[in-house]
């Protein structure tokens, strides 16, 4: 026998359970029973249903005349049952989505649940289900069941009415960002900006930092007092190390930075190759290029030049044989000793890199120490006496700077449109969050 009573506690405790508004719950009740009602009565009139939201009572009426429940059957309270259910689960999956959906781009924390195919499944505020897939997590991190972990919110989307979407990662470099976010007041402030961060997850970071406040030593502060902020971050990681590199908008000096701990001699713009050269001690070598050659691979991301970094004396042998390069040119009375050591000590010291130029690179690249006739006849020159080999190392360096813009281009692309993501993100935030 229906008891009113007894509707009311359980719509108390669905409101409380689920987190949904009692309102809610009565509209997807009487949706429910309306429509298990009229596929009982077939009725053709206007079917209507009211549940009182004080005594429990339900009253159902087709046009002014009033319809007894009691009698609808099993199968009618199965088919409400149902719909319900329904019901709830989309209003619950809406509300989950519109609490989680600000926290795109920002740093949760959650408990692992279970493992799927690689997959950790992490339960956040055990109000959603989100996964870790293999390749966003830490190598040699294991996530048993039970733990607590932090991680960055890669994607937030509703896959169907009642199914959330929801990716995580603790590879992604902004899951560092906002790390440094967390734990270094003056970077949440505002007084101290990223201006950039490169990462290979679970080995190295490099995040290059600038203060707005001439009064803050921007490294020192992110460091903290014998390393206590950094330290906090580094253990976050799994002891991935983390370079804080000084911001400079000076190319040469940027580039610098990015390269310490190695100390280095000599920077020069290679113009004509579109790359930063480096020259360092043979001590020093090993240290800049680093393990694998990750440290000059992550300046060079970070800096986003081309970096070559030699020794003293791979630049003397590579300078010598740039003699030997330009020497058919000083037979044909184009240029002469001091145009040679011009060229030089701009690193124009191939004839291929010398026939990829437009005359108009030349004239910049040499600061105008010739002028457009003999520039173009220069190129011309060296585009005659170039191997098949030489044409090959051309072409391949004309399309990789075709190739270079594009990236550029997209990259700068990608930045902006995050940013907006980012921002808007934060902005949807709670000003307590």
């Amino acid at each position: 026998m229906f008891n009113p009573a007894l509707l009311l506690q359980r719509v108390d405790a669905l409101a409380r359970e689920r987190n949904l508004d009692r309102e809610v719950i009565f509209d997807h009740l009487e949706q429910a029973i309306q429509k298990a009602a009229r596929k009982r009565f077939d009725a053709t009139g206007d079917l209507s249903v009211t549940i009182d939201r004080h005594t429990g009572e339900i009253r159902a009426f087709e046009d002014d005349r009033p319809v007894e429940l009691e009698s609808l059957g099993r199968i009618v309270a199965d088919i409400t049952k149902s719909v319900f259910l329904q019901n709830l689960r989309k209003s619950e999956c809406q509300r989950v989505y519109e609490e989680l959906a600000p926290r795109l781009h920002t740093i949760v924390s959650g408990t692992v649940v279970r493992e799927e195919h690689g997959r950790a499944i992490v339960s956040i505020g055990g109000r959603a289900e989100a996964q870790l897939p293999r390749d966003e997590q830490l190598p040699g991190e294991t996530y048993r069941p039970g733990a607590v972990i932090r991680a960055f919110v890669l994607k937030c989307e509703r896959r169907k009415e009642t199914r959330l979407h929801i990716v995580l990662s603790r590879t992604h470099p902004d899951f560092v960002r906002e790390l440094f976010r967390a734990e270094i007041p003056e970077i949440a402030d505002g007084l101290i900006e990223i201006k950039g961060i490169v990462r290979e997850p679970g080995k190295r970071t490099k995040i290059a930092v600038a203060s707005r406040d001439p009064r803050i030593e921007p490294v020192g502060s992110c460091v903290g007092v014998r390393g206590g902020r950094i330290s906090k971050i580094t253990d976050e990681l799994g002891g991935e190390k983390i370079d804080i590199i000084p911001w400079s908008d000076d190319p040469a000096q940027f580039i610098e930075n990015s390269l310490k701990p190695a100390r280095i001699l000599r920077i020069s713009y290679d113009h004509f190759r579109d790359r930063a050269h480096v020259v360092v001690s043979q001590d020093q070598l090993p240290l800049a290029i680093g393990k694998g050659g990750q440290n000059v691979r992550l300046a060079a991301r970070l800096t986003r030049y081309r970096i070559d970094v030699v020794s003293e004396e791979e630049q003397t042998e590579q300078r010598r044989k740039g003699e030997q390069e330009l020497q058919p040119l000083l037979d044909a009375g184009l240029i002469d000793d001091f145009m040679r050591e011009r060229f030089l000590d701009n690193h124009l010291d191939e004839l291929a890199v010398l026939a990829a130029q437009t005359p108009e690179q030349l004239l910049e690249g040499l600061d105008g120490a010739i002028d457009v006739e003999l520039a173009t006849r220069l190129i011309a020159k060296a585009n005659e006496l170039l191997t098949p080999e030489q044409q090959a190392a051309r072409d391949a360096l004309n399309a990789r700077r075709r190739e270079d813009a594009e990236r550029r281009a997209r990259e700068e692309q990608m930045e902006i449109m995050h940013e907006a993501a980012h921002n808007a993100a934060r902005a949807a935030l709670p000003p307590d969050s």
